[in-house]
């Protein structure tokens, strides 16, 4: 359906930057069939050493097929230029669409509607013997419907020659912007390595992204964020009535409102006046647990009772 001609695309406006500032997403026009479609665009020179991930990312999305997998329609040269023509997801990223619309995180029946279908995408990428190991709210995408999973770059496939490798143990390439969401055994860098159960970690840590509109640990130095994580310290917690915490610590956790007081005291509020169900707390607890042995897969999380409340509805239907 959607070819290989630039001149059949019609760039209307830039959406986002994207690859570390590489890329660039407009939203375009497909004139032969009249759909709107978002295209990335990246200058080949601009990527040098980086243009390997670009086509691993490309690849991966390749050999995936799944409602919750980000897909793409095709991709092709032009002059010194390479564009991805992938499907519009109109609300942008999860991140994007919290910054636009839910700045001190999603309402709960929103925020388990993504979760579970993040998770469906999880559980069949770890069928496939995929780690994504970059799990974060900007790489969950939404539109009227469903939530779907992107941020391939980093993906590792955790079988050799047809057999499944025990365990990983290099670090992702790219990965200091994604510090804050890695597992403890992942940043350890030891001989134990890591598996799959590092990605629920992942997913523990975005849900206290979505839930409290806040980055997690953007309030502690990396130097500190590192210790905590190899001890099973401080963690994220769910900002709501049953853990809200003084007015200091929420003017920390917010870079926004450190130099606004009646932001922080609003955010408070708000915090103050919401309750997350018990179910909640307890899946980003359980997902959280700082040893892997502890922490459930995601095919056994699909089942957990947080997701009872949504079990026939969807994203449209929840906001």
């Amino acid at each position: 359906m959607f070819d290989n001609n630039i001149n059949h695309y019609v760039l209307k406006v830039e959406l986002a930057k994207c690859f570390g500032n590489l890329g660039t997403v407009f939203l375009a026009q497909h004139l032969p069939t009249r759909q709107h479609v978002a295209v990335k665009k990246f200058l080949v020179e601009d990527l040098k050493n980086d243009i390997s991930y670009v086509m691993d990312e490309a690849k991966h999305l390749r050999e995936f097929d799944h409602p919750n997998i980000l897909c793409y329609h095709t991709a092709f040269v032009h002059h010194l230029d390479l564009y991805f023509v992938l499907p519009l997801m109109c609300y942008g990223s999860c991140r994007d669409t919290m910054a636009n619309y839910f700045e001190t995180g999603f309402p709960e029946p929103i925020l388990v509607c993504i979760l579970r279908d993040i998770l469906q995408g999880l559980v069949y990428l770890h069928w496939k013997g995929y780690i994504h190991r970059s799990i974060r709210a900007s790489h969950v995408f939404l539109n009227e419907t469903r939530a779907v999973l992107g941020g391939f770059r980093v993906c590792t496939s955790f079988l050799g020659e047809g057999k499944r490798i025990r365990n990983l143990h290099e670090l992702p390439p790219h990965s200091v912007k994604s510090l804050n969401w890695l597992a403890p055994e992942v940043l350890a860098q030891n001989l134990t390595g890591y598996t799959e159960k590092s990605d629920v970690y992942s997913l523990a840590i975005t849900v206290y992204e979505l839930a409290n509109g806040l980055e997690p640990f953007s309030n502690i130095t990396t130097t500190l964020m590192l210790t905590e994580k190899m001890k099973g310290g401080y963690l994220p917690m769910l900002l709501d009535a049953s853990t809200i915490p003084s007015e200091e610590v929420v003017l920390a956790q917010s870079a926004e409102a450190k130099s606004n007081e009646a932001a922080a005291a609003s955010m408070r509020q708000i915090y103050a006046s919401r309750q997350f169900t018990d179910a909640l707390h307890k899946f980003a607890e359980q997902c959280s647990e700082s040893d892997p042995k502890n922490r459930p897969s995601a095919s056994a999380l699909t089942s957990h009772p947080v997701f009872k409340q949504v079990s026939h509805t969807n994203i449209r239907e929840q906001f």
